[in-house]
């Protein structure tokens, strides 16, 4: 199996359905990184088996990350132009 890291549980469990629901064996879990002390910062770990190229598609779907992966978004992020500004009620 190979592992797809994933900052949002949300997004881990959608795309472990939609790859049950193609016949894919996952396997879902939360890991640290080396130096991580707060288990709420924890990412979580997908296993994929098998893993292939409609995996490495739907990856880039719902937002998961693999290490080593310098492959770059099909589409660029819709940044902001300019900073938000934050409106404080006067008073």
């Amino acid at each position: 199996m190979t592992g797809i890291w994933f900052d949002e549980a949300e997004d881990a469990e959608e795309i472990v359905k939609a790859l049950q629901a193609e016949g894919y064996r996952t396997e879902l879990r939360r890991e640290s990184f080396a130096g991580e002390d707060d288990s709420d910062d924890r990412a979580w770990l997908l296993e994929v088996d098998p893993f292939d190229d409609r995996v490495v598609e739907m990856v880039d779907v719902y937002g998961g990350w693999m290490p080593g992966d310098d492959r770059l978004p099909a589409e660029p992020l819709d940044l902001p132009a300019q900073p938000r500004r934050i409106k404080r009620p006067e008073g």
